[in-house]
């Protein structure tokens, strides 16, 4: 094989396809590709065109240690057509020789949970264009070390099976890594600098039969100011994305009980049938929690003055929101509809 023809993830910025190896300079096998692209604790927003827009440099950031690791794929169609593929992505310790046995077992898993097992997270590009994820797989990378990811996209001109038995010898991998333009490579770093003192492990959310304008709100409860919060979810189809970025907890004055409480949050348009996890992190910045700290995520639906159930609905000041927070949904009325609370003792 020497010239690719299909969707394929680099070895390196240099690399256009071409298998005929041998100038070594240029094709280096380098576990280093930059078509996956680690992006921390947050969802990119536009991917598809942020990656396309970037595909000469490798945007790759280090993994995030104790919480929920964003991360794309893209892909170069080679073709002389169209083309569209099935992607997955795989995670395993670092190890000097990646037998495809060491991490097929591995496959990692998007925002809404769902995992590769029948085209369901596709990608397309035309003839010489570049196919982007813009369903992000999440990760929940372990404790600081190193480690490797496998990319693979897979057609039904190009399968690109992952072979579990038959690759056991330096050779037998060689080739697997040289014939392959399907499969991509990439070592990482999880680092734990800036680490989230504490996320969840993944709080469903189903949006139901009819789309809505939502409100996603994080309140915090005698939680220290200085520290921090955030929520996300990767899962395309909100618009916005669900996705709050880590945000500093202000100076509050005490309420009426001596509580400390502040809310911040965004309202997004969410889709029919759309369904995902929500994840909520708390950096603590060496500060000590205040009795009583808690952090909750709600969901408030709000509508206006013509819909059937304005006159049962509450008012955001009401609901507790801030004076940012009711300023910008005045005129409205909504309802609590659902919360996840994490306790801190």
């Amino acid at each position: 094989m020497t010239q690719y023809n299909d969707l394929f993830f680099r070895v390196n910025t240099g690399d256009t396809g071409d298998r005929n190896f041998g100038a070594e300079s240029k094709n280096t096998i380098a576990y280093q590709s930059p078509d996956i692209i680690p992006q921390g604790l947050s969802p990119t927003p536009n991917p598809v065109n942020f990656f396309t827009g970037n595909y000469g440099s490798d945007v790759g950031q280090n993994l995030i240690e104790s919480g929920d690791n964003y991360i794309y794929l893209r892909a170069k169609n080679l073709a002389g057509e169209s083309r569209s593929g099935s992607v997955s992505l795989y995670a395993v310790p670092a190890s000097l020789l990646l037998y495809p046995y060491l991490w097929a077992g591995n496959e990692l898993q998007t925002s809404d949970k769902n995992v590769d097992n029948g085209n369901k997270n596709v990608i397309q590009a035309d003839s010489g264009k570049i196919a982007v994820t813009d369903n992000p797989f999440v990760w929940r990378a372990p404790t600081p070390d190193h480690y490797c990811l496998i990319s693979r996209v897979s057609n039904a001109t190009h399968p690109n099976p992952v072979p579990t038995t038959a690759v056991g010898d330096m050779d037998q991998l060689t080739e697997f890594i040289l014939d392959n333009p399907g499969f991509g490579w990439r070592n990482v770093s999880i680092v734990d600098a800036n680490k989230p003192d504490y996320t969840t492990k993944g709080v469903d959310y189903t949006q139901g039969h009819a789309a809505a304008m939502v409100t996603f709100d994080i309140k915090c409860l005698n939680v220290p100011a200085g520290a921090s919060v955030a929520f996300s979810a990767g899962t395309p189809g909100p618009s916005p994305l669900i996705s709050l970025g880590e945000t500093t907890v202000p100076q509050t004055l005490p309420d009426q009980d001596g509580n400390h409480n502040w809310h911040t949050g965004i309202d997004c348009f969410v889709p029919a049938d759309y369904k995902t996890t929500i994840d909520y992190s708390y950096w603590s910045h060496g500060l000590a929690p205040l009795p009583g700290m808690s952090i909750t995520v709600r969901v408030l639906p709000f509508v206006s003055d013509d819909h059937r159930l304005y006159g049962r609905l509450f008012t955001p000041e009401q609901l507790g929101m801030s004076p940012e927070r009711s300023k910008a949904l005045a005129g409205k009325r909504g309802i609590v509809l659902g919360s996840h609370t994490t306790v801190f003792r």
